[in-house]
C-alpha cells in the first residue's frame, strides 16, 4: 500500500530544514572528542535514579538554568533558544528505567503548549531531526522517544529517507492521536499502513495522551502497535475507581504491547498502576535529566 503514497521528490523546503540540521552537527563534536565524559556522566545519573523513589519537588536539578542546545524559530519567524530535557519512563514491576521522552525544553516565560500548537508540522520535523541527531551520542541501553504529530506520517517519504537508518533505540510517539478523528478513511489507512511499515522495520510507535474513547476508536479501526500512554488526567480521575482503571488498561493491551501511565507522582499511584496492568510509569516521581548539563 505503501507504494502508492511514495512521493518521488523530496520537497525542497524539507531538504532546508535537513541541510540546517546538518549544520547543528558541529554541536555534537564534545560527543566525538569525548565520548567517555558524555556517557559516564548520563550513565551515572542514569544509575543514580536508577529504581530510587523522588519527592516531586526535586523534579527538576536547575529550571532556570538551561544550557543552550540549538536554534530554532518562535512562529517559524523569531530565534529562540532551546534546551533538551529527558524524561525517564520506568518499568512499574522492577523500578528500573526503561528509556527516556526526548522533549524540547523552552525557557521559563514561554508557555510550550501554545508554542509547539502554533508551529507548523514542518518546523517540527525540523525539531524531529535534531533530536534524532542528538539521541546518537547517548547510551544505547535505553529507549529514546520523540515525539511527531499525526499529519507527519501522511507525508512520511518526504523525510523518512533523511533519517536512515534509523537509531535502533528510536521510539516515536503520535503526540496528537485526536488527529485521527479529522482524517479521512483514505487518510486513516495512509497512517496505519506508515505505522505498520516502520514497526516492521523496528521502530516502535506508540499513541501519546490517549483516553478511554481514543481506545475505543482505535481499537474499533483495528489499529495496532507497540504502546500507547494514558493521559494523565485520565489516570488521575481513574485512579479513584481502580476496577474502571484496570478496564480501560485492559482496553490499551488489546491494541498495543505496552500500556504507560503518565502522571505519576507518589508511590502510591504507582502501585495503583502497576496494580492495574500498566507496564511502565512516567511522571514527576522520576526525576527530569538535562544531559548537556551533565557534561
Amino acid at each position: 500500500m505503501l507504494s502508492g503514497i511514495l512521493l518521488r521528490n523530496v520537497s525542497s523546503s524539507i531538504k532546508y530544514w535537513h541541510l540546517l540540521y546538518l549544520t547543528a552537527c558541529c554541536q555534537n563534536t564534545l560527543c566525538i572528542l569525548f565520548p567517555g565524559k558524555q556517557i559516564d556522566a548520563l550513565g551515572n545519573i542514569c544509575a543514580d535514579a536508577r529504581g530510587d523513589i523522588v519527592a516531586p519537588s526535586l523534579l527538576l536539578w536547575n529550571d532556570k538554568s538551561e544550557r543552550s542546545v540549538f536554534t530554532a524559530k518562535n512562529s517559524d519567524a523569531d530565534p529562540l533558544q532551546f534546551a533538551l530535557k529527558f524524561e525517564p519512563i520506568v518499568d512499574l514491576s522492577t523500578a528500573l528505567r526503561y528509556g527516556c521522552e526526548v522533549l524540547t525544553h523552552l525557557p521559563a516565560n514561554i508557555n510550550s503548549e501554545k508554542y509547539f500548537h502554533q508551529l507548523s508540522v514542518q518546523h517540527r520535523l525540523h525539531l524531529f531531526y535534531q533530536q534524532i541527531d542528538k539521541i546518537k551520542c547517548y547510551p544505547q541501553g535505553l529507549r529514546y522517544s520523540l515525539n511527531l504529530p499525526m499529519q507527519a506520517f501522511l507525508s512520511w517519504p518526504l523525510f523518512h529517507s533523511l533519517i536512515t537508518p534509523s537509531p535502533s533505540s528510536l521510539i516515536i510517539e503520535i503526540q496528537d492521536p485526536n488527529t485521527f478523528y479529522s482524517l479521512s478513511t483514505p487518510q486513516r489507512a495512509i497512517v496505519y499502513g506508515v505505522i505498520q511499515h516502520l514497526e516492521n522495520h523496528g521502530i516502535p510507535i506508540w499513541l501519546d495522551d490517549v483516553n478511554e474513547q481514543l481506545l475505543g476508536a482505535f481499537s474499533a479501526a483495528n489499529w495496532h502497535l507497540s504502546g500507547v500512554k494514558l493521559d494523565k488526567n485520565t489516570f488521575w480521575t481513574l485512579s479513584h475507581v481502580p476496577e474502571k482503571l484496570r478496564q480501560v488498561i485492559q482496553m490499551g493491551r488489546a491494541i498495543a504491547g505496552l500500556v504507560v501511565v503518565e502522571g505519576i507522582e507518589t508511590q502510591k499511584q504507582q502501585e495503583i498502576a502497576l496494580l492495574a496492568g500498566a507496564n511502565l510509569g512516567q511522571g514527576y516521581l522520576w526525576p527530569a535529566i538535562y544531559p548537556e548539563q551533565a557534561q
